[in-house]
């Protein structure tokens, strides 16, 4: 796998990804026209403008959002359509996590009685699922009918969720559907990646460390709500850090910051452990992002060690969609007139 071109493409674009210093003016603007007008005039500017036209008589917001999902959709689909043709299973195992994200977020949607278009301003056209089928998707207010239309498609995704459905109407737990898509897609590409190279090794670390962060973030689910089902059967295996019976016994823990203690004490890798240490249970929906980033930050480490493998797009892709989420996130906190320092403790 010659991985040459694609990364110098990737670095160039790693290249144009904004910088403290950038964070530091945008957080200094008093108005969501200043600093769209700063984006405008940024990499990000094509997709906004594009957005605009597509959107004539929508909030800023919304065109903003719109031009962010362009620009990360256009990348990947340019990563996909310039990546060696023997390295493509690794590639499309990289976007596939989008694919379950878009899906996750529908279903929670559909649970949450989220309105569709406020699911659809979250979802990312990737993988699977381009703009139009992804507005569908959204559209759709009954988890049955997800299911049908994924069948339809032929998407693989509507295997694992048809098995899982009758489950999920009795007891009405989405855990389980989201839990049911990780085994899937985590399985299928575990079985597929058959070959010994350092780029299959690499996706197979990625697979592994984010079968880890879904058993810590269920693990934190479990203790905090209740559930018709044992514990057991929420644990994803093969990954790294937590055996089954190490899932279990912290799952016995009483609240989160047992738990908390305990996930300390049994992880034995050093950057997992330092992670945890960090994590504020005062405001548990970051520690999802807080292993994503370290994750990431993880693969850049072995980019600048191995340049020439696929490590440097999994740095990207990492970083990528770090600055994507900041940048909505100082978008809406110029909408609603937040205080910077208040923004900055949220920044990715």
């Amino acid at each position: 796998m010659d991985f040459g071109y694609l990364n110098a493409r990737v670095r160039a674009w790693k290249g144009s990804l904004f910088r403290e210093t950038d964070y530091n003016e945008f957080m200094s603007l008093d108005s969501l026209d200043g600093f769209i007008g700063k984006l405008k005039i940024s990499p990000y500017g094509f997709d906004l403008e594009e957005a605009k036209a597509s959107l004539k008589g929508r909030g800023e917001i919304t065109i903003m959002d719109k031009g962010l999902k362009n620009n990360l959709s256009r990348i990947l689909k340019e990563i996909w359509s310039d990546s060696p043709s023997d390295s493509r299973t690794l590639v499309r195992c990289i976007i596939s996590f989008w694919d379950i994200y878009n899906l996750k977020t529908i279903l929670r949607g559909i649970k949450g009685g989220i309105s569709p278009d406020e699911i659809y301003s979250i979802l990312f056209p990737a993988g699977d699922f381009d703009d139009p089928a992804l507005k569908e998707l959204s559209q759709l207010r009954d988890v049955r009918l997800i299911i049908e239309i994924l069948d339809t498609w032929g998407i693989p995704y509507a295997v694992p969720l048809k098995e899982c459905l009758p489950d999920y109407q009795k007891n009405k737990e989405i855990i389980v559907m989201e839990l049911t898509l990780d085994r899937f897609v985590y399985s299928f590409y575990l079985n597929l990646l058959d070959k010994d190279d350092i780029n299959t090794s690499m996706v197979k670390e990625l697979i592994k460390d984010r079968i880890d962060a879904s058993n810590i973030i269920t693990l934190f689910k479990f203790i905090k709500g209740k559930s018709s089902y044992p514990l057991i059967n929420y644990y994803l295996k093969d990954g790294k850090r937590l055996t089954e019976s190490d899932f279990v016994k912290l799952g016995g823990y009483k609240n989160e910051e047992e738990l908390l203690r305990g996930l300390i004490e049994k992880i034995g890798d050093i950057n997992w452990k330092r992670m945890l240490e960090m994590v504020d249970l005062r405001a548990p929906y970051m520690l999802e992002e807080e292993m994503e980033a370290m994750i990431g930050r993880g693969f850049c480490r072995k980019a600048v060690i191995q340049p020439l493998s696929i490590a440097v797009i999994i740095c990207f892709y990492y970083r990528k969609i770090r600055e994507i989420k900041n940048l909505r996130l100082l978008g809406r906190s110029k909408e609603y007139s937040i205080p910077p320092r208040d923004v900055k403790r949220y920044l990715l």
